[in-house]
């Protein structure tokens, strides 16, 4: 039996992670949400995410980006207002103000690119 996919948003606004709980979940994918990366790094869980959603506005220098996780090897988006500097060819950038709509398609290109991995 196959798990659903699983994005992980770390972001201290729900409104992203609404937005898509209501597009992904009837697709087979759930969504979480931490509220910090600090919080995400010390939460307990049994899935590790296909997909990490930052937004970077609302997190410290020392914690961006996503650096010592757990989930070093997942696709990352960063969303936010300054491109930082971009080592990891799995880390997407999303300059904000973004849409909804764009953040969708990147998260499906990249479940899609594990699903062919």
């Amino acid at each position: 039996m196959t798990s659903s996919p699983r994005v992980l948003v770390i972001d201290e606004s729900s409104d992203t992670e609404t937005v898509l709980r209501a597009v992904l979940e009837p697709r087979g994918t759930s969504v979480g949400r931490h509220r910090s990366q600090r919080q995400a790094s010390q939460a307990v869980s049994s899935s590790r995410p296909a997909v990490v959603v930052i937004d970077l506005d609302g997190e410290s220098e020392s914690e961006t980006p996503l650096a010592a996780s757990t989930w070093q090897t997942a696709p990352r988006i960063l969303l936010g207002t300054h491109r930082p500097a971009i080592a990891n060819p799995r880390e997407r950038f999303l300059e904000k103000p973004f849409q909804y709509p764009e953040l969708v398609r990147v998260i499906e290109e990249l479940l899609d690119s594990r699903d062919v991995a």
